[in-house]
C-alpha cells in the first residue's frame, strides 16, 4: 500500500480526494484476494517470463 501510495502520489496528476478512493479501493480488492476460493489462479508478475508461462499454462492447458 506504501509503494501505491508513493507511486499515486509521484504521478502529481490527481487530486487528494482520487488518491484516497483509489487506494480504499486498493484495500478492499487486497482484503478479497484473500478470501479463500476467490481466485482459480493467483499469478504474482514479479518475473515476467515466469509469469506469463503460468497464465498461458492456466488458460491454454496442453491437450491430452
Amino acid at each position: 500500500m506504501e509503494i501505491l501510495e508513493q507511486r499515486l502520489r509521484g504521478r502529481g496528476t490527481d487530486k487528494e480526494e482520487a488518491i484516497v478512493q483509489r487506494l480504499a479501493q486498493a484495500k478492499n480488492e487486497l482484503d478479497f484476494a484473500k478470501t479463500p476460493g476467490a481466485h482459480d489462479k493467483i499469478i504474482v508478475n514479479d518475473d515476467l517470463e515466469k509469469a506469463w508461462k503460468e497464465f498461458e499454462e492456466f488458460c491454454v492447458p496442453e491437450s491430452a
